[in-house]
């Protein structure tokens, strides 16, 4: 049964992606790009895949039921399998097992990092704030808080603010290219004319192991489009899980690009790529879901706001 809504849904995702890259004008005619006239670029997806996460969920849960726990152990058995809930997408049961944890060991940055980066997904900007507060309270130091909080920021449009947050997470760990290209991101906000020297002089430090370097090499024009994807199906096995990860993170980030292009269509499809390839646990996949609902917020807000003014006009 599960399977069958499963497969229902997908039937109707793919065939309005499909009528989607049509209709938007956003069709490459080269044939060397992700998003091409006769094809798009997506993982393979294997059923079994997830396979030992399924297991793990079971033999948890049923020592959940049976065993005789104390507290602390109780609590980090319904904080690993919130992780591995998380893991598969299944977001509302993570979401349940660490509020459990929570409640049983209250003083857990983890978990308040978790249910804030939940809340901000909601939309619920203020209470992710408090949570990832309530982390840097109990660990200064939780370093991949500074990123969820510097999002709050971001998304809340408060981008000075964010590009603190944003820059203590760089400075962590300055070879790795996803920092750079949020604090990119932000500084497109609230000082687009340094932003991109700052990209190029942040990308010299960037490592090589990391797909994302070549990412912020196409922001800088350094490499086509058509060249990214030559490096994607070098960097990784196309048959490979670490390609529906690249294949996650690039259509992300092109799509952002898009977007700050004013170019809506475009990224709407981009996103709706970036979450087809089901990397549910990276921050790219979390924010194109959020992106998308954004943009589709804004389209209803557009047509009731054409509909008040044709009634108004009546």
């Amino acid at each position: 049964m599960v399977f069958g809504v499963r497969l229902a849904k997908a039937i109707v995702f793919f065939s309005t992606l499909f009528s989607v890259l049509v209709l938007s004008g956003c069709i490459s005619s080269s044939e060397q790009s992700f998003v091409s006239k006769n094809r798009i670029i997506l993982s393979e997806q294997n059923p079994n895949a997830h396979f030992d996460q399924e297991v793990m969920i079971v033999r948890i849960s049923q020592i959940l039921i049976v065993g005789q726990l104390d507290k602390q152990e109780r609590a980090n058995l319904h904080f690993e399998r919130g992780i591995l809930y998380d893991s598969l997408g299944l977001w509302a049961l993570a979401r349940y097992d660490f509020t459990q944890a929570l409640a049983l060991q209250p003083k857990t940055p983890a978990i308040y990092n978790y249910l804030g980066l939940y809340l901000l997904l909601d939309g619920d900007y203020d209470s992710a704030m408090e949570a990832f507060d309530a982390v840097l309270e109990l660990d200064p130091n939780y370093e991949y808080t500074y990123l969820n909080r510097g999002l709050d920021f971001y998304y809340m449009g408060r981008y000075n603010l964010a590009e603190q947050d944003f820059l203590r997470f760089h400075q962590a760990d300055s070879s790795d290219p996803y920092r750079v290209l949020w604090l990119y991101l932000n500084e497109l906000k609230f000082k687009p004319g340094e932003a991109k020297q700052n990209l190029a002089r942040r990308a010299q430090a960037l490592s090589a192991e990391y797909w994302g370097t070549y990412i912020v090499q196409y922001y800088l024009n350094r490499i086509s489009e058509q060249e990214l994807l030559s490096k994607a199906k070098r960097f990784a096995d196309p048959q490979s899980p670490q390609y529906a990860e690249i294949l996650t993170e690039t259509y992300f980030y092109l799509a952002k690009q898009k977007l700050n292009a004013g170019l809506i269509d475009e990224a709407e499809v981009l996103f709706k790529l970036a979450v087809a390839n089901q990397v549910y646990n990276f921050v790219e996949y979390r924010f194109a879901l959020f992106e998308l609902g954004k943009l589709k917020a804004e389209t209803e807000q557009t047509e009731q706001a054409v509909v008040q003014r044709v009634k108004s006009s009546d």
